[in-house]
């Protein structure tokens, strides 16, 4: 009996060993991904903020850089004045300067024409001011100076902007007047300095070489210290970054982007070398007001995770514990018993072991939910990402199946466009919140247009048995001046939502009217999309342009999506002039209203002559030959394979600097088309396209280039045509887009 006892009791401790085992292993699992994942999201949204700041900073600096552009010009433009002047006396001078100063009203903007003598004397419109402070400026007699002081009459700060006179001015006194220029007060500056798109919450310091600080454009000084660089190297640097290696960027490239602490606030802040001003500028913003966006969304999705992960690893806990516990009990009993009931200990054992079963597919049941809820929040990117994957591991051991492989590829085609999808309402909505949207405006045909739509849809209507209805009314301006792009993306929103939302053998309407108006320059048109599907309450109604927003529903739970479509597409059709409205009802359908007004199009080419959309390219490609710029090596490679597939040649360059060399060597003819990648080292695709319109080849302003990048928004597409570039295809490149853009470069003149 003791034996029996002393048996039980160490089953006991071996059981409890398992179970704390079990728990430590879940919670180090748990707490590992957590760790892992935060730390890879954390490096995407750091990558993400300074992608934020260049586009931010990039147009202050400029504009920055064409005002003191300008002021050297007053400059040039007033010492030729000066220099045709009768000037003899420091009286003349200075009538001089008031004159001047009055006609060109350089009061009004706080500008001061300023003379330097050579013994160090400067001369405003009100006489001789004295000795220039900072002489060391004119050490060497440069022929241009340009510093920040306030060796003017008041300590505020001015910038200064002289040039040394080709014919220098000698007074009777004896003097002789070397440099000639003005100087201005910098607040005159500190329009350029905020930022709208941090509501003004940056601060812009005006630094020298050696940091040391000439002008602060905000009354809070944030930066303590009369050195910034000295403040900067004592910050606590985060993502790896450090004040040495922003310092060597700075000088390098001339500018510079860096994230740190500063009394216990994070900082973004931007170093930047001015080309026509002898003084650096930082711009410091508050992490904060750093892509916010980003960051909370991403906030959103890593509690998402932690609950779902903790939730996932305490049902897991509890049916072990459950199951090791019911084990035990099982064990304990099966001592009590003697051997004539070992048929019904087995019985029991089959029990247990079923329970077990069973609590291991609640625990997987609870995971799987975790992750189905996660994707139907449209937030579980890795979804599309371990699809890609896993089926790449399916294509190895399958190799030698066509078939297999076949499937498999189509499989991952519809992962990447899924992913493609979710990447790309990201960026849309990034672009609409930061306001650089770009609308590009052409002339096309509404019928065209809503036959494209029904080219569209009828196979996913067909796929689901739905009935696709397109109709028009008193169409009277059938072509238009719109941004054709952005339309069709906002209907393909809506009509992708009816198709998803409406249930087998439903029916949808895609119905457009052109409605009376008294502008005999525009056209009312009123469309609307109508579908029998799940509708919607009324509650979410009224927030269904939100972003990430969907319905929670049994039924809506199950379809992907990132609830930024319908955001999109309401901040589209308003950017366009145009409203939109919602009527639904729960169960039986939703109908969206969308009235615009749309250009009326001058007289048009008859669509006969355009490519019909019908026809096919397969043979488009056959015996041409490429030349194609792409910097990584694994796209070229695929690039030219898929050339190879559809019977062309490919000739591949890593760089715009190697391509213009190749078609430079090249004889006409042995080119057809040219590939260009935009985003490359040494140069770029638009440097190099513009090199190559400019080269003395004899195919260089005819042969047709391709731009091929990632940037698919209005304006990259406007910039590429801008350059001398024939079209623009996004990546990854599909080869029915190529093809159909070769066929309309060929066929059409244009991409």
């Amino acid at each position: 009996m003791r034996f029996s006892q002393n048996n039980m009791l160490e089953k006991t401790k071996k059981y409890k060993k398992i179970i704390v085992v079990c728990i430590v292993a879940i919670l180090f699992m748990v707490i590992s991904f957590i760790f892992i994942y935060q730390t890879y999201i954390q490096k995407i949204i750091y990558e993400e903020r300074l992608n934020q700041m260049d586009e931010v900073t990039h147009q202050m600096f400029l504009n920055l850089e064409d005002v003191m552009e300008t002021k050297w010009d007053y400059v040039k433009v007033q010492c030729n004045i000066i220099e045709a002047a009768d000037i003899r006396t420091t009286e003349d001078l200075s009538l001089h300067m008031k004159r001047i100063t009055d006609l060109y009203e350089f009061a009004d903007s706080k500008i001061t024409l300023l003379a330097v003598d050579d013994s160090g004397k400067y001369y405003t419109e009100e006489g001789n001011q004295g000795m220039v402070r900072d002489t060391y400026h004119f050490e060497h007699s440069p022929k241009k100076i340009n510093y920040v002081s306030n060796f003017m009459t008041t300590n505020e700060s001015r910038m200064v902007f002289l040039k040394k006179l080709e014919h220098p001015i000698r007074l009777q006194s004896g003097q002789t007047i070397n440099y000639y220029g003005l100087y201005q007060d910098m607040h005159e500056l500190n329009e350029y300095f905020g930022c709208d798109a941090y509501e003004n919450n940056n601060s812009v310091y005006i630094l020298d070489d050696n940091g040391f600080k000439l002008f602060n454009s905000n009354k809070v000084e944030l930066i303590k210290g009369h050195n910034v660089f000295t403040v900067l190297k004592k910050m606590q640097y985060l993502h790896d970054s450090s004040f040495d290696k922003a310092e060597k960027e700075l000088k390098e490239k001339g500018v510079s982007y860096s994230n740190a602490i500063l009394d216990g606030t994070e900082y973004f802040y931007v170093l930047k070398k001015m080309d026509h001003a002898a003084w650096n500028l930082i711009f410091l913003v508050p992490a904060k007001y750093v892509a916010t966006n980003t960051v909370r969304l991403v906030k959103l999705i890593i509690w998402f995770i932690i609950l779902f992960a903790v939730v996932a690893a305490g049902c897991m806990i509890k049916g072990i514990v459950t199951v090791l516990r019911k084990s035990q009990s099982e064990a304990i009993e099966i001592e009590r018993e003697n051997n004539t009931r070992l048929e019904t200990i087995n019985t029991e054992l089959t029990q247990a072991k079923r329970a077990a079963e069973q609590a291991f597919e609640v625990a997987n049941n609870a995971s799987q939910s975790k992750s189905d809820f996660l994707a139907s929040m449209s937030h579980d990117i890795r979804t599309p990402m371990n699809a890609i994957m896993g089926i790449t591991s399916l294509i190895r051991h399958d190799a030698g199946n066509k078939d297999k492989v076949i499937e498999y590829v189509d499989k991952i085609d519809v992962s990447a466009q899924h992913l493609l999808g979710i990447i790309n309402d990201v960026l849309d909505m990034s672009k609409i919140e930061a306001g650089k949207t770009v609308f590009s405006y052409s002339d096309f045909s509404i019928l065209e247009f809503m036959q494209e739509i029904q080219t569209m849809f009828c196979p996913q209507t067909e796929e689901k048995h739905q009935s696709l209805v397109i109709h028009h009314e008193n169409i009277v301006h059938e072509w238009v001046n719109s941004d054709y792009v952005h339309l069709m993306q906002i209907f393909s929103n809506l009509l992708s939502n009816a198709v998803k939302y409406t249930q087998k053998g439903g029916k949808i309407q895609f119905l457009v009217e052109e409605c009376e108006t008294k502008s005999s320059a525009y056209a009312k048109y009123h469309f609307a999309v109508i579908d029998n599907g799940v509708g919607m309450s009324e509650d979410f109604k009224d927030k269904i342009f939100d972003t990430f927003t969907r319905e929670e529903s049994s039924l809506t739970n199950k379809i992907q999506g990132t609830g930024l479509g319908m955001a999109i597409t309401k901040n589209l059709i308003e950017a366009m002039g145009g409203t939109i409205d919602v009527d639904s009802e729960l169960g039986l359908g939703s109908c969206f209203e969308v009235f615009m007004d749309l250009k009326i199009a001058e007289e048009s080419v008859s669509s006969a002559l355009q490519v019909e959309e019908s026809e096919t390219y397969d043979d488009i490609m056959k015996g041409m030959r490429f030349l194609c710029a792409e910097d990584n090596e694994l796209n070229a490679e695929i690039l030219t394979e898929l050339l190879k597939i559809k019977g062309a040649e490919c000739t591949v360059c890593e760089n715009g600097e190697r391509i213009l060399e190749t078609f430079e060597r090249s004889a006409p003819g042995d080119y057809d088309m040219i590939l260009m990648d935009v985003q490359m080292p040494v140069m770029n695709g638009y440097e190099a396209t513009k090199a190559i319109r400019k080269s003395s080849h004899e195919q260089a302003k005819t042969i047709p280039i391709i731009a091929m990048t990632a940037n698919a928004f209005s304006d990259d597409i406007h910039h590429s045509l801008t350059v001398g570039m024939n079209a623009h295809i996004s990546k990854p490149v599909e080869m029915k887009v190529l093809e159909k853009t070769i066929s309309s470069i060929k066929f059409g003149g244009g991409g």
